[in-house]
């Protein structure tokens, strides 16, 4: 068997990871959530729109004529701007969220097949006649036929 994983966090180290996942959450404090029906029905930019939206400001900002009014095109370089550093964010966040899932895949897939290992040995030893292998046959078989609930995400306050 492999074991490509083999670590201890620290208490300490956890809880400040949890600090620095608050701090990021308390630095953005006007993210949104929208409903999947709100989040189909916006406009989408995308690298290869945001050099168009850039343009038309540039542009509009130029040419009064081309204001579309209500204070719009004044506050549309903060938008551009956001989007930015946001989309930017959501790159590196994608990127730790993909080894943190790959990590916690292979570090629960390690134990499982420990504990596999365990319950099939378990199995051997009630063949072997082993006293009291039964019971732990019967106590491993009740957890390993449950079926799995999806577990909900933890908020980090």
């Amino acid at each position: 068997m492999d074991n490509r994983i083999n670590v201890v966090l620290p208490p300490e180290n956890r809880e400040s990871i949890f600090q620095a996942v608050r701090n990021v959450k308390n630095g953005l404090p006007f993210l949104v959530k929208l409903s999947k029906a709100e989040r189909d029905a916006l406009l989408k930019i995308d690298d290869g729109r945001k050099p168009f939206v850039e343009k038309s400001i540039e542009l509009a900002t130029r040419n009064a004529e081309l204001d579309p009014g209500l204070g719009l095109l004044a506050d549309a370089p903060k938008d551009v701007d956001l989007y930015s550093f946001l989309f930017t964010l959501e790159n590196d966040l994608n990127q730790l969220l993909e080894s943190v899932r790959d990590t916690k895949q292979l570090a629960g897939a390690e134990a499982f097949k420990v504990a596999r290992l365990v319950y099939d040995k378990a199995k051997m030893n009630v063949k072997l006649g082993i006293p009291g292998s039964q019971a732990i046959v019967d106590e491993l078989g009740k957890l390993f036929k449950q079926k799995t609930q999806p577990m909900k995400a933890v908020e980090v306050k």
